[in-house]
């Protein structure tokens, strides 16, 4: 078993309330509300944003051949194709994004990837990233085959089980596991804590949207 098989496993009950949050079983069997829905992707688009900058910043502090891997990545994971289109359905415009503050829980998931970035290692930093494409993945894959009633919510389902977010997703997996075998069993050990906090702000992720929460 490589190292992050060995660490989803670890989190496993954390790993699988995602699959069964509320928000989740609600965009399957078409019944979230779309305001709720369009909290989430105003919310993910400040998320999102910070995500991609710490790629770049993270790629500063590797080795150049797992840098270029993290770049390629960050230019390649096709997620501002898949939320342009779901924005512009809903009709969330720049304004929104502008006017809409982060919230606590989306603030406290960015401050944990900067903080792991700053104060850990970059290491700890890619191990933190991996949650966000894995379980997506996942989840994507597991729900666009039992079809949702509203095509809004299968079309989201059906971008993150699509061949070229799998693909990235492989790609993170492979350089997380690199970047894992490379270091010393302490820096492991930071690795596997950053992972397992990032799985923790995705569950909560899906918690904030469902009750819109607010500072």
């Amino acid at each position: 078993m490589n190292y992050t098989d060995q660490w989803r496993q670890a989190v496993l009950p954390t790993w699988q309330a995602s699959f069964d949050h509320p928000f989740i079983t609600a965009l399957h069997d078409g019944t979230l509300p779309e305001d709720t829905f369009r909290y989430y992707l105003i919310q993910d688009h400040h998320y999102l944003t910070a995500f991609a900058a710490l790629h770049e910043a993270i790629a500063e502090h590797l080795p150049a051949d797992q840098a270029q891997v993290l770049l390629a990545l960050n230019e390649g994971s096709g997620e501002d194709t898949i939320r342009d289109k779901m924005h512009a359905e809903l009709g969330i415009t720049a304004t929104d994004f502008a006017t809409t503050p982060v919230a606590p829980t989306a603030y406290a998931y960015i401050s944990h990837m900067y903080y792991q970035l700053n104060e850990v290692n970059p290491q700890a930093a890619v191990a933190g990233l991996l949650p966000c494409y894995w379980l997506y993945a996942q989840i994507g894959a597991h729900l666009a085959k039992l079809t949702s009633p509203k095509p809004l919510y299968q079309a989201f389902f059906d971008a993150y089980a699509s061949d070229d977010f799998t693909t990235s997703t492989n790609q993170m997996l492979d350089l997380v596991n690199q970047t894992a075998a490379a270091s010393s069993p302490d820096v492991q050990t930071q690795m596997v804590t950053a992972f397992k906090r990032s799985a923790v702000y995705e569950s909560h992720f899906w918690q904030m949207a469902y009750q819109k929460e607010r500072w």
